[in-house]
């Protein structure tokens, strides 16, 4: 006597098509919403002094810089920004980006004392004149209000240079005929610091018709790893074929001294 063979299940061909189909999309969003972190940098824009409150003529410089998460987020942040570069970064990203933002604030606010005191100290050389005390901390609170949309310190020197335009009723632009942009720190001894982001500001400034890009000559006392800021920007300028005029300058009173010497 046999036993009966059991008939097998077959399984039907629409079932496993549409398993397949419910597969894919699932398995493309896990790839893309996987943790998987990058740091971006991205041209932004060169911004007039005139919209931090003062009466000049020439412009800062600032980056798009930021952090994604995962796939999707990088490729949302690189259709905002096609211009974006990424670097590949650990989960750390998240908290190193959240400090550097307070740090940037913290150097924001410094650098806008110095460039305060330093235009102060300039004009004051010119007409043996002082600003008052409270006049003085009345400014800077207005300034660093006016400054809330931005965090590091490399604004200092163009604001330095329109401070000085302002009390002196100068016009480096010509009356827009040249577009002056730059970046850099203004210390204590209004000596120009160095900054990061300068190709990203050098390709920004190049987009916005800028004529001349101060940045600072730091080429010997760059004390960091890599090239200096003067090195870099000379570097950048060759390499992308930029027409306007890279400027390296020292001090407050170096660039001053270009900005007259170019409109006497």
């Amino acid at each position: 006597m046999s036993e009966l063979a059991t008939p097998r299940k077959r399984i039907r061909p629409e079932i496993i098509i549409v398993s397949l189909l419910l597969l894919l999309p699932i398995s493309v969003a896990v790839v893309f919403f996987l943790p998987r972190y990058y740091v971006f940098t991205a041209p932004g824009e060169i911004v007039s002094v005139q919209e931090l409150g003062v009466d000049g003529s020439v412009n800062f410089t600032y980056v798009r810089e930021g952090f994604t998460k995962n796939l999707y987020e990088r490729w949302s942040t690189k259709q905002a920004f096609p211009d974006a570069e990424f670097v590949s970064a650990d989960a750390s990203v998240e908290k190193d980006f959240s400090d550097m933002q307070d740090m940037g604030e913290d150097y924001r606010d410094e650098t806008i004392r110095n460039a305060i005191t330093s235009a102060d100290d300039e004009v004051g050389s010119d007409t043996d004149t002082e600003e008052p005390a409270g006049e003085f901390e009345q400014r800077l609170e207005a300034l660093i209000e006016e400054s809330t949309d931005y965090y590091g310190d490399s604004l200092g020197l163009m604001l330095a240079i329109g401070l000085v335009e302002e009390a002196n009723q100068e016009d480096f632009s010509a009356n827009g005929h040249y577009v002056i942009a730059g970046t850099g720190t203004i210390e204590a001894d209004h000596t120009v610091g160095s900054v990061g982001s300068i190709r990203d500001k050098l390709r920004t400034a190049e987009q916005f018709g800028a004529d001349y890009f101060l940045v600072p000559k730091d080429k010997e006392r760059f004390y960091y790893e890599g090239l200096s800021n003067e090195e870099e920007a000379s570097l950048v300028a060759e390499e992308l074929g930029l027409t306007l005029q890279v400027v390296p300058v020292d001090t407050l009173d170096d660039a001053l001294d270009f900005l007259r010497t170019m409109n006497p």
